[in-house]
């Protein structure tokens, strides 16, 4: 889901299984509605999406032996792409249902693994364990530390800062945002808190009630409405 953490997960994810398995080759990818899915290179592929049409999400479905869902409270999704996207309300709106749900209609399957922002899965060195276990592997104490250390957020500012001097960076003529290919670092993602709840003073009482109305049951599927 966009602004549910994905991509700290997706290069969390890479990293453990780098760490298990190192005369692999590890592969990351971003795969995105516009693009045609592809067979993937002899690797260890790890793929990061927000949301795929029918064809290709089941075309990556049928390769996939682990899927790892990162899911947040969709009020605060759309903050957050208002906030550091920059994006209008409508548009951020529709990000995050339609990569909710999407992430979402991959839950109840047996490869899965859910992550919810909420219970801060960035900030604990057990998600790494839970990493590791998707992946079928276990770490050592001082390997589960280093990729703890490796993971935090000033070290993420750091690479962040350096993105124009990355070989793979990319700015979108778009609007200017600048990407490392690699990672799917952008430089939007400078300068987070991670608060979560900050929809109560940053949306409107419209806004809201918009959200609620469009993401209703997928909010009351994971605690996020009451009944």
């Amino acid at each position: 889901m966009y602004a549910s953490g994905s991509t700290w997960l997706f290069n969390a994810a890479r990293a453990v299984a780098a760490t298990l398995y190192p005369d692999l080759h590890i592969a990351g990818h971003f795969a995105d509605e516009a693009r045609r899915p592809r067979p993937l290179p002899r690797a260890l592929n790890v793929v990061k999406t927000h949301d795929l049409p029918f064809a290709s999400a089941r075309f990556m479905g049928a390769q996939a032996d682990v899927i790892l869902i990162s899911l947040r409270d969709p009020r605060d999704a759309v903050t957050s792409m208002m906030q550091h996207m920059r994006l209008d309300f409508a548009p951020a709106l529709r990000r995050a249902a339609t990569s909710g749900q999407f992430a979402a209609g991959f839950h109840a399957d047996a490869r899965s693994s859910l992550y919810i922002y909420e219970s801060g899965f960035t900030d604990t060195a057990e998600t790494f364990d839970s990493l590791a276990t998707a992946l079928g592997g276990e770490l050592t104490d001082a390997q589960r530390a280093a990729l703890f250390t490796a993971t935090r957020r000033s070290k993420i500012e750091e690479k962040i800062s350096r993105l124009a001097d990355l070989p793979t960076a990319w700015r979108n003529p778009a609007d200017g945002d600048l990407l490392d290919r690699d990672t799917q670092w952008h430089r939007h993602h400078a300068g987070r808190d991670g608060e979560s709840g900050r929809w109560r003073r940053m949306l409107q009482v419209p806004e809201v009630a918009q959200i609620e109305q469009k993401m209703a049951g997928f909010m009351r599927s994971f605690g996020y409405l009451g009944e």
